[in-house]
Protein backbone atom coordinates (compact mmCIF):
# COMPACT_ATOMS: atom_id res chain seq x y z
CA UNK A 1 0.00 0.00 0.00
CA UNK A 2 1.30 3.38 -0.67
CA UNK A 3 1.89 6.50 1.27
CA UNK A 4 0.46 10.14 1.41
CA UNK A 5 4.06 10.80 -0.43
CA UNK A 6 3.17 8.34 -3.48
CA UNK A 7 1.73 9.87 -6.62
CA UNK A 8 2.14 10.46 -10.25
CA UNK A 9 3.08 13.51 -11.36
CA UNK A 10 0.82 14.64 -14.22
CA UNK A 11 2.73 14.67 -16.86
CA UNK A 12 3.45 11.46 -16.78
CA UNK A 13 -0.15 9.94 -16.75
CA UNK A 14 -1.74 8.43 -19.95
CA UNK A 15 -4.51 10.68 -19.60
CA UNK A 16 -2.48 14.02 -19.32
CA UNK A 17 -0.86 12.59 -22.66
CA UNK A 18 -3.40 12.35 -24.27
CA UNK A 19 -5.53 15.60 -23.51
CA UNK A 20 -2.86 17.28 -25.46
CA UNK A 21 -4.30 16.73 -28.93
CA UNK A 22 -8.13 17.70 -27.77
CA UNK A 23 -9.57 20.15 -30.42
CA UNK A 24 -11.49 22.62 -28.17
CA UNK A 25 -7.41 23.08 -26.82
CA UNK A 26 -5.57 22.98 -30.04
CA UNK A 27 -8.71 25.53 -31.41
CA UNK A 28 -8.00 27.42 -28.39
CA UNK A 29 -4.66 28.47 -28.75
CA UNK A 30 -4.48 28.64 -32.59
CA UNK A 31 -7.68 31.46 -31.72
CA UNK A 32 -6.30 32.92 -28.78
CA UNK A 33 -2.73 33.33 -31.30
CA UNK A 34 -4.73 34.67 -34.04
CA UNK A 35 -6.36 37.34 -31.40
CA UNK A 36 -2.79 38.20 -30.14
CA UNK A 37 -1.15 39.31 -33.65
CA UNK A 38 -4.57 41.60 -34.62
CA UNK A 39 -7.16 42.15 -32.22
CA UNK A 40 -5.15 42.43 -28.41
CA UNK A 41 -2.21 45.31 -29.22
CA UNK A 42 -4.85 47.06 -31.09
CA UNK A 43 -8.14 46.86 -29.01
CA UNK A 44 -7.68 44.70 -26.26
CA UNK A 45 -4.13 46.66 -25.15
CA UNK A 46 -2.77 49.13 -26.80
CA UNK A 47 -0.13 50.38 -24.40
CA UNK A 48 1.87 47.45 -24.78
CA UNK A 49 2.26 46.88 -28.63
CA UNK A 50 5.70 47.64 -28.45
CA UNK A 51 6.23 45.91 -25.29
CA UNK A 52 4.53 42.56 -26.07
CA UNK A 53 5.68 39.50 -23.76
CA UNK A 54 7.30 41.56 -21.53
CA UNK A 55 7.71 41.27 -17.25
CA UNK A 56 6.71 44.76 -18.02
CA UNK A 57 4.00 44.79 -20.19
CA UNK A 58 2.37 42.05 -17.31
CA UNK A 59 2.12 44.83 -14.87
CA UNK A 60 0.21 46.84 -17.38
CA UNK A 61 -1.69 43.63 -18.17
CA UNK A 62 -2.71 43.30 -14.49
CA UNK A 63 -3.64 46.95 -13.90
CA UNK A 64 -5.71 47.25 -16.75
CA UNK A 65 -7.58 44.52 -15.59
CA UNK A 66 -8.10 45.37 -12.46
CA UNK A 67 -9.46 48.59 -14.00
CA UNK A 68 -12.00 46.51 -16.55
CA UNK A 69 -13.45 44.02 -13.63
CA UNK A 70 -14.45 44.71 -9.75
CA UNK A 71 -13.91 40.96 -9.61
CA UNK A 72 -12.97 37.16 -10.90
CA UNK A 73 -16.79 36.78 -11.03
CA UNK A 74 -17.40 39.48 -13.41
CA UNK A 75 -14.37 39.27 -15.81
CA UNK A 76 -15.13 35.29 -15.76
CA UNK A 77 -18.91 35.57 -16.64
CA UNK A 78 -20.06 35.11 -20.01
CA UNK A 79 -20.39 38.38 -21.69
CA UNK A 80 -16.57 39.36 -20.59
CA UNK A 81 -15.00 35.64 -20.58
CA UNK A 82 -14.37 36.04 -24.28
CA UNK A 83 -12.09 39.44 -24.06
CA UNK A 84 -10.74 38.42 -20.61
CA UNK A 85 -9.70 34.91 -22.04
CA UNK A 86 -7.28 36.94 -24.23
CA UNK A 87 -5.83 38.75 -21.16
CA UNK A 88 -5.44 35.19 -19.89
CA UNK A 89 -3.63 33.66 -22.69
CA UNK A 90 -1.78 36.67 -22.93
CA UNK A 91 0.14 36.46 -19.40
CA UNK A 92 0.37 32.27 -20.22
CA UNK A 93 1.93 33.32 -23.52
CA UNK A 94 4.36 35.83 -21.65
CA UNK A 95 5.30 33.08 -19.55
CA UNK A 96 5.57 30.65 -21.81
CA UNK A 97 7.96 32.09 -24.49
CA UNK A 98 10.27 33.90 -21.72
CA UNK A 99 10.49 30.76 -19.82
CA UNK A 100 10.98 28.31 -22.21
CA UNK A 101 7.44 26.61 -21.36
CA UNK A 102 4.29 24.89 -23.65
CA UNK A 103 1.11 25.22 -23.47
CA UNK A 104 -0.96 22.37 -22.09
CA UNK A 105 -4.52 21.09 -21.11
CA UNK A 106 -4.95 19.27 -17.86
CA UNK A 107 -7.70 16.42 -17.79
CA UNK A 108 -10.26 16.39 -15.51
CA UNK A 109 -9.20 14.09 -12.55
CA UNK A 110 -12.35 13.99 -10.84
CA UNK A 111 -14.68 13.06 -13.94
CA UNK A 112 -12.94 10.90 -16.68
CA UNK A 113 -16.10 11.85 -18.87
CA UNK A 114 -15.40 15.82 -18.90
CA UNK A 115 -13.15 17.39 -21.67
CA UNK A 116 -9.96 18.62 -20.45
CA UNK A 117 -10.40 22.59 -19.71
CA UNK A 118 -7.57 24.04 -17.31
CA UNK A 119 -4.78 25.11 -19.83
CA UNK A 120 -1.51 25.72 -18.43
CA UNK A 121 2.40 26.37 -18.93
CA UNK A 122 4.53 23.49 -18.09
CA UNK A 123 8.05 24.39 -17.63
CA UNK A 124 11.35 22.09 -18.60
CA UNK A 125 12.98 22.80 -15.14
CA UNK A 126 10.24 22.09 -13.13
CA UNK A 127 7.08 20.03 -11.87
CA UNK A 128 4.88 22.48 -10.80
CA UNK A 129 2.88 24.79 -14.05
CA UNK A 130 1.42 28.39 -14.37
CA UNK A 131 -2.51 28.03 -14.72
CA UNK A 132 -2.62 32.03 -16.42
CA UNK A 133 -6.94 31.81 -15.46
CA UNK A 134 -6.06 31.29 -12.02
CA UNK A 135 -3.40 34.01 -12.10
CA UNK A 136 -5.79 36.43 -13.14
CA UNK A 137 -8.12 35.31 -10.73
CA UNK A 138 -5.51 35.85 -8.23
CA UNK A 139 -5.01 39.01 -9.25
CA UNK A 140 -8.47 40.69 -9.38
CA UNK A 141 -9.07 39.27 -6.12
CA UNK A 142 -6.22 40.43 -4.03
CA UNK A 143 -6.40 43.87 -6.04
CA UNK A 144 -2.34 44.70 -5.42
CA UNK A 145 -1.66 45.24 -8.77
CA UNK A 146 1.71 43.35 -8.61
CA UNK A 147 0.14 39.58 -8.04
CA UNK A 148 1.22 38.56 -12.09
CA UNK A 149 4.74 39.80 -11.89
CA UNK A 150 5.48 38.99 -8.26
CA UNK A 151 4.54 35.18 -9.59
CA UNK A 152 6.54 35.81 -12.80
CA UNK A 153 9.32 36.66 -10.60
CA UNK A 154 9.24 33.08 -9.26
CA UNK A 155 9.65 31.29 -12.36
CA UNK A 156 12.23 34.04 -13.69
CA UNK A 157 14.58 32.94 -10.38
CA UNK A 158 13.78 29.20 -11.23
CA UNK A 159 14.50 29.31 -14.95
CA UNK A 160 17.76 30.90 -14.28
CA UNK A 161 18.58 28.27 -11.71
CA UNK A 162 18.13 26.00 -14.10
CA UNK A 163 20.32 28.23 -17.10
CA UNK A 164 22.85 28.37 -14.97
CA UNK A 165 22.79 24.39 -14.01
CA UNK A 166 23.23 23.67 -17.53
CA UNK A 167 19.63 23.17 -18.20
CA UNK A 168 19.49 19.17 -17.05
CA UNK A 169 16.62 17.53 -17.65
CA UNK A 170 13.54 17.70 -15.09
CA UNK A 171 13.25 15.47 -12.34
CA UNK A 172 9.80 14.80 -10.57
CA UNK A 173 9.90 14.76 -6.32
CA UNK A 174 8.10 11.26 -6.74
CA UNK A 175 9.48 8.46 -8.42
CA UNK A 176 6.20 6.53 -9.30
CA UNK A 177 5.10 6.39 -12.69
CA UNK A 178 2.09 5.28 -14.68
CA UNK A 179 3.72 2.97 -17.25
Amino acid sequence: MGTADDYIPIQLTRKFRDAQFDNDFQGWLKMQEAAMQIEFPVHDCPEIREDMYSKHSLAVIENKLLQMYPDHRVAFNPDNVHTTMRYVYYVGETFRRNFEGIWVVLPSMSDPTQPPTTAAIDYPMREAMNKPAELVQMALGRRKGNEITRVYGYAERDYNEWIAMGKPARTFLRTLRED
